[in-house]
């Protein structure tokens, strides 16, 4: 398809075009327009090809489709680059009628030419610059002192590489606080080198009060031990710093796993604008430790990511995901899961009172096919809006779509939402075994503006347990739609498939929940299971809506009329 003179403008903004690998971009199209809508970020397809056929799959969610690292979809979507080269990133936009296309080249730069002057070497017995890993011409030091090595030489070697397999103490912060292009990681084959933190210390201090524009930094293939220490950080981020990447990651039984709070950034004052191009990438974060103020991730960020990793257990905390503020965000590919007794796997809120946000809003993030498991009893799984009933947080501009919120005795609700103009499509909702078998609740929390917007397209629920069903509850707002979403629960007691004041349009009615739509699975569990067989009651009985693909990311329509649920039929 072609889009006619004019129908759709595409908008394709790089946060940067060149830079050294692993090199993290965030790809900005939310200023593409069409003629067929007035709400582009929600209503228009954008299709990714990121010209980097060589990066393979994701990894950290095995049970879900669409794992190639080199398409994705959304307004706003990210990647790295890890091998240098030339890319042509080229982006697709459909509405529906017609398609138009734009492109951008990325530039990448070798390490070992960027690096060759700068490099050094760290072992626990001396490395051999050009043997086993050690990059030729590399400065070399024996040492089994992580801070040590990293504070008494970062400033004249900006790529400091340290031997798989050896294991290194930290017993103070790694302080990075000066300009890059930089990178701490690892050399060698073997397991990841693994730092021991022998107090209650940080592994890394990024930045601090007096360096609030540095910027450029890797961090990737290290393993961080917390030691159980109940006030660790693996990365406590003080002051400002900008396209920070973290990838292959493994950061455990910590405080925190990463820690970023506007608060610092406040209270140091308006030089420190907010972290702008942060990447958590193909890395495991787990064991958030030590009570409240505990968190896996901690996250806060303009033009940012957080992509194939693996964010499990705060159960000895908080929330596994926290976002105190976020501008453009891109959350996708991820398997988060436990969070402690009555906290949420995902709770992200905005930062009213941070003087140095670039709009009041937490605005314009997409989460697309994460798995999402609940956890300890009385847990709202995924939240949206403001922290309590007494905090004006304003969220809008949010995209959920291919998620797999799976199945888990602690989950109560699972996607709460506090917000405006939210688009919730072809997600999979399974609460068999839950506390309660509740969808998607859309209401008012305290003093923050009422929800508005809010619509929910082509979800699958599903139940193969007793008690009340109820997937899409509109308790309070304004401009609501639900349309062409599947409930099925053939042991529920009661059941009511969507409760409150909306548009509705070719749902499952609440007779029909008993009735099976003929899923693939008699009894689904994974996301497979959940695909449309060819007698399924749902084939084309869908209402037109604003939605070009389906979970499998395959077109819609397979035929001429769009199917009901989060897949097609065949």
């Amino acid at each position: 398809m072609v889009a006619a003179a004019g129908q759709i403008t595409t908008s394709l903004v790089p946060s940067r075009v060149s830079g050294v690998a692993p090199l993290y971009v965030f790809f900005d199209a939310t200023a593409t327009t069409a003629q067929s809508t007035t709400r582009p970020f929600h209503e228009l397809e954008h299709r990714w090809d990121f010209g980097d056929a060589a990066s393979g799959s994701w990894t950290s969610t095995p049970g879900m489709p669409n794992l190639s690292r080199n398409n994705d979809t959304g307004p706003v979507a990210a990647h790295v680059f890890e091998s240098p080269g030339t890319y042509t990133v080229s982006l697709t936009v459909l509405d529906g009628t017609g398609a138009a296309t734009q492109s951008v080249q990325i530039s990448v730069a070798d390490p070992d030419t960027v690096f060759a002057a700068n490099t050094l070497c760290v072992g626990n017995s001396p490395p051999v610059a050009g043997s086993g890993g050690c990059p030729a011409g590399a400065a070399v030091l024996a040492s089994s002192d992580f801070d040590g090595a990293v504070n008494n030489n970062i400033a004249s070697r900006k790529r400091m590489l340290f031997r798989r397999g050896d294991t290194f103490t930290s017993s103070a912060s790694a302080v990075i606080n000066l300009n890059g292009p930089g990178l701490v990681g690892a050399f060698g084959s073997g397991a990841a080198p693994v730092v021991n933190i022998t107090a209650n210390n940080n592994a890394f201090q990024l930045s601090s009060g007096s360096t609030p524009t540095i910027k450029d930094w890797r961090f990737m293939d290290l393993e961080i031990n917390g030691n159980s220490g109940s006030a660790t950080a693996g990365f406590w981020v003080e002051g400002g710093i900008d396209q920070v990447t973290l990838l292959r990651m493994n950061i455990h039984h910590m405080h925190y796993g990463v820690l970023m709070s506007p608060d610092r950034l406040e209270f140091y004052g308006s030089a420190h604008r907010l972290w702008d191009q942060w990447a958590v990438v193909d890395s495991t974060v787990r064991n958030a430790i030590g009570g409240g103020g505990g968190y896996v991730l901690y996250f806060s960020g303009q033009r940012s990511a957080v992509m194939g990793s693996v964010l499990r257990d705060s159960s000895l905390a908080e929330h596994v995901l926290r976002m105190p503020y976020i501008f453009k965000g891109v959350f996708s590919h991820n398997d988060m899961s436990k969070p402690a007794a009555t906290k949420h796997v995902v709770k992200m809120q905005a930062a009213s009172w941070f003087t140095a946000a670039p709009t009041p809003y937490t605005e314009q993030v997409v989460f697309a096919d994460n798995k999402f498991t609940s956890g300890n009893g009385g847990s709202w799984t995924v939240t949206l809006g403001p922290m309590d009933s007494l905090h004006d947080e304003r969220v809008k501009q949010v995209i959920l779509e291919r998620n797999w919120f799976a199945p888990d005795p602690g989950q109560d609700v699972a996607l709460h939402l506090w917000a405006q103009d939210v688009t919730v499509r072809n997600n999979l909702f399974n609460f068999t075994g839950a506390l309660g078998q509740n969808g998607i609740a859309v209401e008012q929390r305290g003093i923050e503006p009422l929800p508005a917007n809010v619509h929910v397209y082509n979800n699958t629920f599903y139940s193969n347990s007793t008690g009340s069903f109820r997937p899409i509850q509109f308790v309070l707002g304004t401009g609501m739609e639900a349309k062409n979403n599947l409930g099925y629960a053939p042991l529920s007691t009661s059941r009511n498939m969507v409760v409150g004041t909306a548009i509705i349009a070719n749902n499952t009615t609440d007779a029909s929940i008993l009735v099976s739509p003929g899923f693939l699975g008699l009894t689904p569990v994974v996301p497979v299971e959940f695909a449309l067989g060819a007698a399924s009651s749902a084939i084309n009985s869908g209402y037109t809506v604003p939605v070009f693909s389906y979970f499998f990311r395959l077109d819609r329509p397979q035929r001429g009329v769009i199917d009901v649920g989060a897949s097609e039929g065949p």
